[in-house]
């Protein structure tokens, strides 16, 4: 299974902004039930493995906090993600490497807090200018989740293996 661990984006006047703009930015919108951070990629793992890291992540100890969207980018030359990014991004960072500690392993590139709102194929372009300082909202991080991810057609779908709540 293809695994990586997340804090969704759940405050609803958030996931509006964002899907409200996605239109006018171009290219094929992350649907609203996958927004998500991705704190760690852990690519392809037996189930074994899965229930292995879901115990670890146990050990993650973490208070609730804000994170405040705002900002948009790409990545990619040509562009190929659009994403939106975050004022203070520190208590993400000190998140990700806790979940890093937890599992006792490299990650495969360092963590950089973005949301990814849209995805663009090769030759499309995006209007992201009028975002470029827009604050899209605020989410509350109390918990994050172990998810698989299963490649279709239609995009991605997701199903929850763990879930970590804060303490």
């Amino acid at each position: 299974m293809r695994a990586f661990v997340a804090a969704e984006i759940t405050e609803q006047s958030l996931v509006d902004n964002i899907v409200g703009a996605q239109g006018a930015i171009g290219g094929r919108g992350v649907k609203p039930e996958n927004l998500h951070f991705t704190l760690r990629f852990l690519g392809d793992i037996d189930g074994g493995r899965a229930l292995a890291v879901a115990e670890r992540l146990k050990a993650v100890e973490f208070g609730p906090f804000d994170v405040t969207l705002r900002g948009v980018g790409t990545f990619g030359r040509p562009p190929r993600v659009v994403w939106a990014g975050v004022s203070d991004d520190a208590p993400l960072q000190g998140l990700a490497a806790g979940i890093n500690r937890a599992l006792g392993e490299g990650a495969d590139k360092p963590f950089a807090a973005h949301l990814t709102i849209a995805r663009l194929r090769r030759g499309e372009g995006a209007d992201i200018e009028r975002y470029r300082d827009y604050t899209w909202g605020v989410q509350r991080i109390d918990r994050f989740k172990l998810k698989e991810s299963v490649l279709g057609r239609a995009g991605p779908s997701y199903t929850d293996i763990a879930e970590v709540a804060c303490v």
